[in-house]
């Protein structure tokens, strides 16, 4: 009976967003107005993409807002050592400064389609992803079924619950499942978070600790770990210079606007 109403609630999400999506522009357009869409490239949260697919393996990587972003940075630049493309979406306009500074032309920056039916749908047409790769607490029920339906493996990377999420999830925990279901794998940031994904049906989930603190090396000044690497000299020093990271660069028909 719970797998049942899973089914029906889904399906009425699902449809219910189909019918809205005509709407929403009106909603995106006082966004902007706000400042808080880009007003030139909100049509990519209608999963109209802004850059041609490149050819090879391409994962989809999602971060929300600035905190996400900053945390996956680190597995980024790794993937990337793969020559492997990588589509990052963002949903702010914060997070989308931070791509660009920190990735630059390393990867494709895109905002993350709407959670309706024809976003996705049309997202996923173009980008045709490999592997999805989603940050933190990000659960997006027409995103996740799209993916699922595709065939499209799906990995949480730095999961979390909060205590509020826990129960409210619980409390739905039939839906919950019909969703963490189509996850091939949890990477939580705790024990806790860890059982917490458990109980509510995701398998398998290991625990690896936050990627906010345990991966990502602090940005550099260059010119100023310059100076200070030429005042050094040879002389002898507790921690080593952070590493610079050369930035890929992707063929001309791949390059942000």
């Amino acid at each position: 009976m719970s797998e049942r109403w899973a089914r029906a609630i889904l399906t009425t999400y699902r449809w219910v967003g189909a019918a809205a999506f005509p709407m929403i522009g009106g909603y995106i357009v006082w966004r902007a107005g706000k400042g808080k869409e880009d007003r030139v490239r909100r049509h990519e949260r209608y999963g109209r993409a802004g850059h041609p697919r490149p050819d090879g393996p391409l994962i989809w990587m999602h971060a929300a807002s600035v905190g996400e972003t900053m945390a996956v940075i680190g597995l980024i630049e790794h993937l990337l050592g793969y020559g492997i493309n990588i589509v990052l979406t963002t949903g702010t306009v914060t997070s989308a400064q931070v791509a660009e500074e920190r990735l630059g032309e390393g990867v494709i920056h895109q905002y993350v389609p709407l959670d309706l039916k024809p976003a996705v749908s049309r997202f996923l047409n173009h980008w045709r992803p490999d592997l999805a790769i989603m940050a933190e607490s990000e659960i997006w029920p027409m995103t996740i079924l799209e993916l699922g339906a595709r065939r499209v493996p799906q990995v949480l990377v730095n999961g979390r619950l909060s205590d509020r999420s826990f129960e409210r999830w619980k409390k739905r925990a039939y839906l919950a499942e019909a969703l963490f279901e189509n996850l091939a794998h949890v990477v939580a940031q705790s024990e806790v978070d860890g059982e917490r994904f458990r109980t509510l049906g995701a398998r398998p989930v290991t625990v690896s600790g936050n990627l906010k603190v345990d991966t990502h090396a602090p940005p550099v000044e260059k010119e100023a770990l310059a100076t200070l690497e030429e005042q050094i000299g040879d002389r002898e020093t507790w921690l080593p210079s952070p590493p610079m990271r050369a930035k890929r660069r992707l063929p001309p028909m791949c390059m942000r606007s």
